[in-house]
């Protein structure tokens, strides 16, 4: 049986950021990630299913068993960014559906808290915390990826399969 693969994703219209990690002798190890984008052109079903084939994709290539999912967080003032997330979040249950995949659902304060102890953290703090426990030595240039890689440590954990 293959190591266990999770992967994080960070759901956004214009841009979803995924990140996958497998468990080697119980320590994280990067396998990818990167941002799925849609062209802006492009009408919004066209565009979701442009995730949903992409993320398709990309599950079946790492044979991942474990997807966490950011739970949404929208200011009230902006609703029409709370129905895009949750069409994206929709189409990303169903890609996971589609698997067969658990699907493991964290706040972002959460995540925050578990790799920095500050619920309020920056991006570029968790950003830092996810480079150092997992050994990346570039930067991750994309907040949308680093979220995700944050998601998928934080998650494994949560499942007892990684600690740091």
């Amino acid at each position: 049986m293959a190591n266990l693969r999770a992967i994080g994703v960070d759901p956004g219209l214009a841009k979803t950021g995924y990140g996958v990690i497998e468990i080697v002798d119980k320590r994280g190890v990067v396998r990818a990630w990167d941002c799925l984008s849609t062209n802006p052109k492009d009408s919004t079903p066209q565009r979701l299913q442009t995730i949903f084939l992409d993320l398709k994709k990309i599950l079946q290539k790492w044979d991942v068993q474990l997807l966490i999912l950011e739970d949404v967080f929208v200011l009230p003032r902006f609703p029409k960014a709370a129905l895009q997330l949750g069409a994206v979040r929709g189409i990303v249950a169903l890609a996971a559906a589609y698997n067969n995949l658990e699907v493991m659902e964290l706040k972002p304060t959460e995540i925050k808290a578990a790799l920095t102890g500050n619920g309020r953290a920056h991006k570029n703090q968790v950003s830092k915390a996810v480079q150092k426990i997992l050994g990346i030595k570039e930067t991750i240039t994309s907040e949308h990826a680093s979220d995700a890689l944050a998601l998928a440590l934080v998650g494994l954990s949560r499942a007892h399969a990684v600690h740091w």
